[in-house]
């Protein structure tokens, strides 16, 4: 059987080169063919091992010029896009093949291409499942709903989801932890920070969940300055920055150096070089934290499997509903985009800490059973 992965992107979000590893080992004895944004990238983070990588289009000049004439027209320059960047992809799948749409969370945002790629596989006779999601109410749209009822297949990745799908009618749910719950941590050297004796508090933050590329001028930039002046002045742990997407756009090292020059004086703060990792070192260093706080998902993933006790950052259905999959109190999820006060993340901190070993103790308890439930998908794929 082959599997086609049009929204593989690019490891550039190690949360897609996370989702794609973890496919690759769950259908380990099928050919999986994956569409890259980066191949130099992807390569480099060792993808090619996993799947077959297919080259995105290069936008040369003549689809820039029509692109910027498309923007005059609206909605007329998304299909131009997508068409552009997908049609040939979804265009050279095998009749008897199945196109997994994965990336998690995008249908959480505007509508996008894992519309186009599903309706168009679908008018090829396509089979179409999408692969590790979340969705929340707020997020659906016409189109969304249009489009959710024509997949063969989805896999929810927490109950929430799972929930809103048989509301809105789909048929063929299944509900399956995060493909990424599998992958092992790969060994690497740790950063300076965790040579001195201390423990180590690591944080993932994006200007997305701060909401600007500083700490001043928003609630959740001052209630995280808030928590990190407390960090420093109140207890004796180092803090990781862990930047986790890299992408030139939502550039997660772009605010951790931010932070970092604002604390650079203290010795206590130090941002790991996640551009050299791949998404396995990144979730070895995360496994030596004594805490994460993180906002992009797949971090915290990294955190959970690894039973480290982890604040989510949560700005929507994802974080909450995995939370409480695991049996997590809610007192480690924090809502970035409705936070209620500077002491709010403080407050998730401290009882992190203070509730340490009894987190730890339950991850370690649950977690085995949690991770292998996720090889259940691949019984279903077989009978798609």
């Amino acid at each position: 059987m082959k599997y086609y992965l049009p929204i593989h992107l690019d490891g550039g979000n190690r949360g897609c080169e996370a989702i794609t590893k973890a496919t690759s080992l769950i259908l380990n004895k099928d050919k999986l063919i994956a569409y890259s944004r980066n191949l130099v990238l992807d390569r480099k983070l060792g993808l090619d091992k996993y799947v077959d990588l297919i080259q995105d289009k290069e936008e040369n000049m003549l689809f820039k010029a029509k692109r910027k004439i498309a923007c005059m027209f609206g909605n007329y320059y998304q299909p131009m896009t997508f068409k552009y960047h997908y049609h040939r992809f979804v265009e050279s799948m095998e009749k008897d093949s199945v196109m997994l749409s994965t990336g998690g969370d995008m249908m959480c945002y505007n509508n996008n291409q894992v519309i186009y790629t599903n309706e168009l596989a679908k008018s090829r006779g396509i089979k179409t499942v999408l692969w590790g999601c979340s969705i929340g109410k707020e997020n659906l749209t016409s189109e969304k709903v249009n489009t959710l009822l024509h997949f063969d297949y989805i896999y929810t990745r927490e109950s929430l989801t799972a929930n809103l799908m048989e509301e809105i009618g789909c048929k063929n749910i299944g509900l399956f932890p995060d493909p990424a719950f599998i992958l092992e941590p790969l060994e690497c050297q740790l950063p300076a920070c965790f040579s001195n004796g201390k423990k180590v508090i690591g944080l993932n933050v994006s200007n997305y969940v701060v909401g600007a590329d500083n700490l001043s001028t928003t609630q959740f930039g001052n209630a995280l300055k808030n928590t990190i002046d407390y960090l420093i002045t109140e207890t004796d742990y180092n803090i990781l920055l862990v930047p986790h997407v890299l992408w030139q756009v939502q550039d997660d090292r772009i605010i951790s150096r931010v932070i970092l020059g604002e604390y650079e004086s203290t010795g206590r703060l130090s941002v790991l070089d996640s551009g050299s990792l791949n998404y396995l070192q990144i979730r070895y260093v995360i496994s030596k934290c004594h805490l994460f706080c993180g906002g992009r998902t797949h971090s915290v993933i990294s955190a959970y499997s690894t039973c480290v006790p982890a604040i989510a950052l949560g700005y929507s259905v994802k974080s909450q509903g995995i939370a409480q999959d695991l049996k997590l109190p809610m007192e480690t999820v924090v809502d970035s985009k409705h936070i209620t006060g500077k002491n709010e993340l403080l407050n998730a901190i401290k009882y992190g800490l203070e509730k340490h070993d009894v987190l730890r103790e339950h991850l370690l308890e649950i977690m085995p059973t949690y991770k292998e439930q996720v090889y259940g998908v691949k019984d279903i794929m077989k009978n798609l």
